[in-house]
């Protein structure tokens, strides 16, 4: 499990741009959407991820 810990650091930062895209770019209502529902989406799954596999971990 903890060989999947660099990927969903990745996917954390992936998740932090794509948060942060949404929100200052103007883009199509669609994109924007996608961007402002998936970028935290990411952040929160690799987030709780990460805890999770540490916590296991520790055990």
């Amino acid at each position: 499990m903890h060989r999947f810990l660099p990927a969903l650091m990745v996917l954390l930062i992936v998740g932090n741009l794509f948060t942060i895209l949404g929100l200052t770019t103007n883009l199509s209502s669609g994109s924007t959407r996608f961007f402002l529902i998936g970028g935290p989406a990411l952040t929160v799954f690799a987030a709780i991820s990460i805890v999770v596999i540490v916590l296991k971990r520790k055990r």
